[in-house]
């Protein structure tokens, strides 16, 4: 049987959205997920979806700018995201419904689109992670893998393990604060913001 890797879809705004002058929220965030999807259907839609790719095109003009400000906006008021570790009632810790038996590691601030690329095919062929799907992350800089956890290994600690590994093996060059393996506030319930990426790679496994 195909291991579809289940999690929840979210839809934007991850943070509720304010009036600039006010104060006041204009939206609330959403807590909620609009749907279960699984490792295929993120890919599809991360690959092939009209809005997501003309939303993406916004926040990576901004990237491109230097606008850091607008990008970050961007990205928490119009993507979607998922929650990669499992099925979520709501976005909670103590809300989890299904682990999913993946983990997601961040690559953040590349220098450029290109080396984010190759980087994306670098961990997609690493034979110890095995990446589930590996897609180039909203501002274009930077890496984004859904790494399947050893048999019996927690999601905790499976995150720990993929981000040490992936900074030990990829990342070494990257000892600016900020730059290289995203680890801040990696937990369970961590969303993971989706966007365009034509070349997401994905990984079909089978078994019995």
């Amino acid at each position: 049987m195909e291991n579809i890797f289940r999690m929840s879809l979210f839809m934007p705004p991850i943070s509720p959205i304010r009036d600039k002058i006010s104060g006041k929220n204009l939206r609330n965030a959403t807590l909620t997920p609009l749907r279960t999807v699984d490792v295929n259907e993120v890919h599809k839609l991360i690959t092939s979806n009209a809005k997501l790719a003309a939303l993406t095109h916004e926040v990576r003009n901004a990237a491109l700018l230097g606008d850091d400000n607008t990008c970050r906006l961007l990205k928490q008021q119009t993507l979607p995201y998922v929650t990669p570790c499992g099925v979520f009632t709501r976005r909670r810790s103590d809300c989890i419904e299904e682990a999913s038996g993946l983990v997601v590691v961040d690559i953040d601030h590349l220098e450029s689109t290109e080396e984010a690329e190759k980087l994306r095919q670098l961990l997609f062929d690493d034979p110890y992670l095995c990446p589930a799907l590996v897609f180039v992350s909203p501002t274009g800089q930077g890496v984004k893998a859904f790494v399947p956890c050893a048999i019996g290994q927690s999601a905790t600690d499976g995150i720990r393990w993929a981000m040490n590994y992936v900074h030990c093996m990829y990342d070494t060059d990257h000892q600016q604060s900020g730059k290289g393996v995203d680890t801040v506030g990696k937990r369970p319930r961590t969303p993971c913001f989706l966007c365009h990426d034509p070349g997401a790679l994905i990984r079909i496994t089978n078994g019995e």
